[in-house]
């Protein structure tokens, strides 16, 4: 069975200058595991319901860019598989 990724804003955590840790989520046979994408972002951008930054995101670009650099060397690593297209803006 694949695996299926998804990064989060992970809000169980908030760090001491308000933002909260943006985190990979693999999810396999129910069982689900977090690992650090070494950013964190201000809640107030972050869309929760698309899982990706909002249009207002003084950084959008750049998070956008490490997102799918981490979840390229992520899945080159052959930890997991799914969708290529998570923040929809990968070519397919």
């Amino acid at each position: 069975m694949n695996a299926t990724i998804n990064v989060v804003c992970y809000k169980s955590k908030t760090l001491s200058n308000g933002e909260n840790p943006l985190m990979i989520r693999v999810s396999k046979n129910g069982k689900k595991t977090y690992k650090s994408l070494g950013l964190s972002v201000n809640p107030m951008y972050w869309d929760f319901e698309k899982d990706k930054p909002k249009r207002n995101c003084p950084d959008k670009k750049q998070i956008e860019n490490l997102i799918i650099e981490k979840l390229y060397h992520h899945r080159a690593k052959g930890k997991a598989k799914g969708n290529n297209n998570v923040l929809g803006l990968m070519k397919t």
